[in-house]
């Protein structure tokens, strides 16, 4: 029970401490609205699959038969928040409406929006790994594994869930949007420095190696 108590505790400070995940639920929930929030939500909540399957079913083997694939997915993350960093800075002022953006809004965008930002998020993998690795271990049974996945899944889900419903309540979407300038910047300048610091970590560590 301690085991489990701990590895619950775990998750949810990973969850809630703020990230890329955060930075992009934010933006799209005030920008565009509830529906793109959620969307973003869930579809991060999905892409946390495919951190628990190279953690359960094996680095090693992931190495093995694509020895720089994980190096390729950290610099690929790292390239993609700083897009959405500067795309997000560089978005021009749009006037404020409680259906903005939801009508013009493509919801493909979103989801993609969000599979790509936890697919490629080194953050969520270094968190999973490591969490599989030191806490719930290799020995554990598939169902006791893929459970713990389930839960690291749906705890995604929940928390970003309930920051897109706040967010994109129409009281602060107005707030939001009358500085949409400053809001435009400001995640666009910590998505950018998410995506640099993480592009710098990984060039150190190759030349480290």
């Amino acid at each position: 029970m301690n085991q489990i108590a701990m590895i619950a505790a775990v998750t949810w400070l990973a969850v809630l401490s703020p990230g890329a995940d955060f930075a992009v639920v934010s933006r799209n929930s005030c920008l565009y609205g509830r529906r793109a929030g959620l969307a973003s939500s869930v579809c991060i909540s999905i892409a946390c699959w495919f951190h628990v399957a190279y953690a359960v079913f094996g680095i090693a083997v992931l190495q093995r038969i694509a020895p720089d694939a994980l190096g390729m997915i950290r610099f690929a993350g790292a390239g993609y928040l700083a897009y959405v960093g500067v795309s997000t800075a560089l978005r021009p002022a749009q006037a404020f409406d409680a259906g903005s953006g939801v009508a013009s809004r493509s919801i493909g965008r979103d989801l993609a929006n969000g599979i790509l930002t936890n697919g490629l998020n080194p953050k969520t993998s270094i968190f999973v790994v490591s969490l599989y690795s030191q806490f719930i271990g290799r020995d554990s049974s598939l169902a006791y594994q893929l459970a713990w996945g389930l839960f690291i899944s749906l705890s995604h889900l929940g928390w970003f869930s309930v920051v897109a419903v706040f967010l994109s309540r129409p009281g602060v979407r107005r707030a939001v949007m009358r500085r949409q300038g400053l809001f435009n910047g400001i995640i666009g300048v910590i998505l950018v420095a998410l995506g640099l610091s993480l592009l710098v970590l990984d060039l150190g560590g190759r030349h480290g190696s």
